[in-house]
């Protein structure tokens, strides 16, 4: 018997139904969506915030690195490096930058780049940050100028940026000494700024020499302002004692400048900028009157003038008249066929208290007038009429340093101004110590050519003179009265006496004799002295200090 079959379960199963009207795109696809705005926008930002494209030229790229290393300015990034190539020659590295449009209206030719590093400097330490974070490059922006794309980046970071308010002038220099570019400008001892740079000036003559007064300080800049060179330490002696002055510690390491502005200079207009001014050489320097007016005379010496130097003062009873212009050879001042040293003078009239002239006049006071119109006939008359002479001095003991002294010697010998050369002579004398040698010489020659022997013959020949005149008168006597006659024993007998005692005198005083040994000894000891004098005055002139220190080995 068979058995019925089992349905299927899958048919008894209800049929599905589609509903085709609910279709529509799912949820997932809008992830791609907004990564594509998100991404466009972003490409959209970095198109419309991209600035232009500049190459910066050093002459290394020590520490820049494609793609990290950033352009900052007050340490926000401007920038970034995009390439490093070289230039055609090899001498300097491009490196490419693309910089933010924000910055676009900055990128000029005052427009300054340099590369941030550690540096140690004598004044400052900077730029230590970017051992840690690695090197970047720093920007000065100025609107100013023409625009460019093209730039010369520093290998030093500029002094001053234009972020600092103040103004730059220009200083005229003789030479640079101890200045160096960020040598600090000092005003009564505080830093108001800085040494900016330095060049030799068009007529190679000088150093032209450019500073910052940062402000406010730039206020007390006046066209009548002096400055002065305050490098190092400056000692003086004087009767107060040794006095050393300092302007600072930073000043003695790498140089400064100072200045200040006395009550006349307050009177004169305010500074512009790259107003120009002399840089005196000290702050002594600075005080001085301008000297416009010279008149040069030539001095002739038959001494050395050792210790003389260029730039020494000419002083009258120690107040200066004038300067040492140079110092050559030429002949003697005695006339001989030999060379002795000839030093040309500045005298400067302007010193002369009657012949300054009032402030911001050109006319002199008439108190000088003669001098104005005719400066040799002043000078002939004090020559000619008071003695007026040149001689040379020792100023500093220690230093050994010399100065030419005017002054009025009355007992010298007539004498008056020649022109042998290029420039009108005054007549000299010897120095002090070198007079007194000289004199102490001229009596020992008189010394030495004295002939003793014949004054003591001379004597013996008037002994025997007088001896034939007694002799005469004896045989005379009777026929004169006993008075004259016991005037003539007395006569006699004095005239045996004085005999006898120039017979002595004649014994002792010849070389072989006592006295005449000892006269003998002492002429030698004078001259021994004399000797030891020029020497010791030689020595003093070659070595002053050995009056304090004693003589040591030099």
């Amino acid at each position: 018997m068979t058995s019925p079959q089992a349905p299927d379960p899958l048919e008894t199963l209800p049929e599905a139904i589609i509903d085709e009207e609910k279709k529509g795109i799912s949820i997932i696809w809008l992830l791609p969506v907004v990564a594509l705005l998100v991404g466009g926008w972003l490409a959209y930002k970095a198109f419309a915030e991209k600035g232009e494209e500049i190459i910066i030229s050093f002459k290394t790229a020590e520490g820049i690195k494609e793609g990290k290393t950033q352009v900052k300015f007050k340490d926000v990034t401007v920038g970034v490096v995009k390439k490093v190539n070289f230039s055609a020659d090899l001498s300097r590295v491009l490196i490419s930058v693309t910089m933010v449009k924000s910055f676009d209206p900055y990128m000029t030719d005052k427009t300054l780049f340099w590369v941030v590093r550690p540096r140690v400097g004598a004044t400052k330490v900077s730029g230590l940050e970017t051992l840690l974070s690695g090197v970047y490059i720093a920007i000065d922006p100025s609107n100013e100028g023409s625009p460019t794309s093209e730039f010369a980046g520093l290998e030093n970071p500029p002094v001053i940026t234009t972020d600092i308010k103040g103004s730059r002038y220009r200083l005229n220099a003789e030479g640079l000494g101890s200045l160096s570019i960020g040598s600090p400008v000092y005003f009564r001892q505080l830093e108001v700024g800085e040494v900016t740079d330095y060049a030799l000036s068009e007529d190679h003559m000088s150093i032209d020499i450019g500073i910052f007064v940062e402000a406010p300080y730039d206020q007390f800049v006046h066209e009548g302002t002096r400055f002065w060179n305050a490098s190092g330490v400056d000692i003086s002696m004087t009767a107060a004692g040794v006095q050393l002055k300092l302007e600072s510690i930073v000043s003695l390491l790498s140089g400064g400048i100072a200045f200040e502005t006395s009550l006349a200079g307050e009177m004169t207009p305010l500074a512009k900028e790259n107003h120009s001014f002399k840089l005196f050489k000290d702050h002594q320097a600075s005080l001085e009157q301008p000297i416009t007016q010279t008149i040069t005379f030539a001095l002739r010496f038959s001494e050395s003038v050792r210790g003389l130097e260029i730039g020494a003062p000419v002083e009258y009873r120690g107040i200066r008249l004038g300067t040492v212009k140079a110092i050559e050879l030429g002949e003697d001042a005695l006339g001989r066929n030999i060379l002795s040293p000839v030093v040309i003078i500045d005298f400067e009239p302007q010193r002369l208290a009657s012949y300054r002239t009032e402030a911001g006049s050109e006319k002199a006071l008439e108190g000088n007038k003669a001098l104005k119109e005719n400066p040799f006939q002043r000078a002939r008359t004090d020559v000619e009429k008071y003695g007026l002479r040149a001689r040379l001095m020792t100023g500093n003991l220690m230093t050994g340093k010399r100065f030419v002294d005017l002054d009025f010697f009355p007992d010298a010998p007539p004498a008056t101004i020649t022109r042998k050369g290029r420039y009108p002579e005054l007549p000299t004398i010897p120095g002090s110590l070198e007079g007194i040698v000289a004199g102490m010489q001229r009596i020992l020659n008189k010394l030495e050519k004295a002939d003793i022997d014949e004054t003591l013959t001379n004597l013996n020949r008037l002994m025997v003179s007088t001896s034939n005149l007694m002799a005469v008168l004896e045989k005379d006597a009777p026929r004169l009265s006993k008075d004259l006659h016991d005037t003539l024993t007395e006569a006699r007998s004095m005239l045996k006496h004085a005999t006898m005692t120039l017979q002595t005198a004649t014994e002792t005083m010849t070389p072989e004799g006592e006295i005449g040994g000892q006269m003998q000894k002492a002429l030698e000891e004078i001259s021994a002295a004399a000797r030891s004098i020029r020497v010791m005055a030689e020595y003093l002139e070659r070595h002053p200090e050995a009056l304090i220190k004693g003589k040591g080995n030099f």
